[in-house]
């Protein structure tokens, strides 16, 4: 790995474990095994490192998103498996950094909203649509309105004032609201399959 990817990579699991207002470049650069003056060769701040680590993070959701989508059986499947996905991340995130970047970097933070806007929404949208066609969502969904109540549970769940770090475990707030939420958006055939998926993960 070269150096800039080991800086890039240690900033951003740092970012994610501490948040991001505690963490200096000589933190990273310790945590590294290289001087400080070596990081700023390769990033010319600390703001650079955020908004770049902040983009890789957000790179790789879409990539997962759309390998899901392809490889799923069905909008239900789907469904389930973004839940795991988001549950491991939530395992290895701190809801502080989200917290911290929304206060003091601003510009970083609307790049995150315009990806819940262009990706995630998106996203959600889509599968919405998949499971109607496929007769496991009901068909009297309105999708901009589910959708965007499917998009503020996803937010509620990593925000620390709504659920406190210290009274919920974020994979537990997780797979609680997306069962509800699944559940209730499935047709009887859909529930059928809605049961399947949550009696797997439970045996896993």
């Amino acid at each position: 790995m070269v150096v800039r990817e080991r800086i890039l990579e240690t900033a951003l699991k740092m970012f994610r474990t501490y948040g991001v207002k505690g963490v200096t470049m000589f933190d990273i650069a310790r945590d590294c095994g290289i001087s400080k003056k070596t990081v700023y060769e390769h990033f010319a701040d600390k703001q650079s490192l955020i908004d770049e680590g902040m983009q890789q993070l957000l790179n790789s959701h879409i990539a997962y998103f759309n390998e899901c989508l392809q490889t799923t059986e069905n909008a239900i499947e789907e469904q389930v498996r973004n839940m795991r996905y988001i549950v491991t991340l939530a395992k290895t995130l701190n809801p502080v950094m989200l917290f911290e970047i929304r206060k003091y970097h601003p510009d970083t933070w609307r790049s995150i909203e315009n990806f819940k806007a262009d990706s995630i929404l998106y996203n959600i949208k889509e599968n919405l649509k998949r499971g109607m066609t496929e007769g496991l969502y009901r068909q009297n969904l309105h999708i901009d309105i589910v959708a965007r109540m499917r998009q503020l549970q996803l937010e509620a769940a990593f925000d620390p004032i709504q659920f406190p770090a210290d009274q919920f475990e974020m994979p537990t707030v997780m797979d609680q609201v997306t069962a509800h939420f699944i559940l209730g958006i499935a047709t009887i055939k859909g529930h059928k399959l809605v049961n399947q998926y949550l009696q797997i993960k439970e045996e896993e």
